[in-house]
């Protein structure tokens, strides 16, 4: 079986709690796929952990942005959870002391039969396409995998690079009474709660850039487009 390449051990999220209470950190970053649960992860996993609402970083506060921008985010704020899945590449200069580095798992089955339900139902953003740019990047891994299972592995290598790293297991969240095990009625890219709105140009609080500091994103982003390298977006 495919999954067999992997060997990370998964933790559930009360275990990733508890690790990071115990190991007396501040800061999350959440890695993640597209389909794979983040956005239920994300509105679920800091409230439980005791992060406030203004602490909490969706993944749509990074879109379309140059990674120099969340790679400043980092490291200019304390006690946040963010959520990224983008950036595969540069995961690894995203470190930084008394922060939990996690990866969001969920069987590469299920993001792709995620990925053939938003083809059937017209809301499929390009998931695999965007993931495929990067299998250059990583060549000790099987090109012909599913990009859903390739990113597993690359997490795989990338691991070990951390001092405080922990996989996700998706799974963990069905006793939650928010998860909702019947998805089958679901018909958008957010498949959690009917009831929230989300507009990612509205997240534009709480990052602390001051006018200098924007001016360079702008024009780092401007040079590197350029380049058209995935390395990054």
């Amino acid at each position: 079986m495919i999954e067999d390449k992997i060997k990370f051990k998964l933790y559930s999220y009360n275990q990733i709690i508890d690790y990071f209470k115990k190991k007396n950190l501040e800061n999350i970053v959440l890695f993640s796929q597209a389909r794979s649960g983040s956005t239920f992860v994300t509105e679920n996993l800091p409230k439980l952990m005791g992060f406030s609402q203004n602490q909490i970083f969706h993944e749509g506060y990074f879109l379309n942005r140059h990674f120099t921008y969340l790679k400043y985010f980092v490291k200019k704020h304390n006690n946040f959870f963010l959520n990224v899945n983008e950036f595969v590449y540069q995961r690894t200069n995203l470190i930084k002391k008394k922060t939990l580095y996690i990866y969001l798992y969920r069987h590469s089955d299920e993001i792709q039969k995620s990925y053939n339900k938003a083809i059937t139902k017209n809301y499929y953003f390009g998931w695999n396409e965007f993931y495929s740019r990067y299998k250059i990047l990583f060549p000790q891994i099987d090109q012909n995998l599913h990009v859903s299972i390739f990113n597993h592995l690359i997490w795989q290598t990338q691991l070990p690079k951390f001092e405080h790293a922990l996989t996700l297991d998706f799974e963990s969240f069905k006793n939650l009474d928010t998860f909702i095990n019947d998805r089958s009625s679901f018909s958008t890219v957010r498949q959690q709660n009917p009831m929230t709105k989300y507009n990612y140009l509205d997240f534009k609080t709480n990052l602390n850039f001051n006018i200098f500091e924007k001016l360079y994103f702008f024009c780092r982003r401007k040079l590197d487009s350029r380049k058209k390298s995935i390395i990054n977006y």
